[in-house]
């Protein structure tokens, strides 16, 4: 009987291909550059946090079920940890172009049609959002530092102001993320490169 072939299959490339097949790779400036490097590594910081919310609920369970003790405080800290990470996953979404698109649509059109859709989509949607949020947001923190704001469970965490300020970093992260991104396709389509492959 004759060997079967062996047949491997390189997951990673299979992933990276998947994830990247219908985006478009947009030429690096030093600023978007300087900015990107800045933003992964936050990025980087802030995702050790699932780790510890693991950490932390799997002894938050264990508590509650081997010894009868549950602390609301606790809780909150999860609570807190979600929103950290989900917030600043927004900006560094936009900064590794993984946020959702239509890809039946998307790959079907022009690279520089999508690059204008990008870049439009960015000056006329994104940073309205951003902006409206940073405005409202700001004196929404202050309120609660006035107020000493704190949970209304019996034993939960103080300072509420700390959490409800993560929504001006979340979209200050965001803003950053956009600007890089705006720079990059904006380098594509006007810049010396975008020039010469239309002459």
């Amino acid at each position: 009987m004759a060997a079967q072939p062996e047949f491997r299959i390189d997951l990673d490339e299979v992933e990276s291909a998947s994830s990247k097949s219908n985006g478009l790779d947009f030429p690096q400036t030093r600023i978007s550059s300087g900015i990107e490097a800045f933003l992964g590594a936050v990025g980087g910081a802030i995702s050790w946090l699932w780790v510890i919310l693991v950490l932390i609920i799997v002894v938050n369970v264990s508590m509650r079920y081997l010894i009868g003790v549950n602390y609301i405080w606790l809780e909150e800290v999860q609570w807190h940890i979600y929103a950290v990470g989900f917030m600043i996953g927004i900006g560094y979404a936009i900064l590794h172009d993984a946020h959702v698109r239509v890809d039946v649509i998307a790959s079907t059109l022009h690279p520089r049609t999508r690059g204008f859709i990008e870049f439009f989509g960015m000056i006329f949607l994104i940073a309205p959002l951003i902006y409206l949020m940073i405005t409202y947001a700001i004196p929404f923190v202050e309120a609660s530092w006035n107020r000493d704001e704190t949970s209304s469970a019996p034993g939960g965490l103080t300072n509420r102001w700390a959490i409800k300020s993560v929504i001006i970093i979340a979209f200050v992260y965001m803003g950053l993320a956009t600007f890089a991104r705006l720079l990059r396709v904006g380098a594509y389509l006007f810049g010396s490169q975008s020039k010469e492959s239309r002459g």
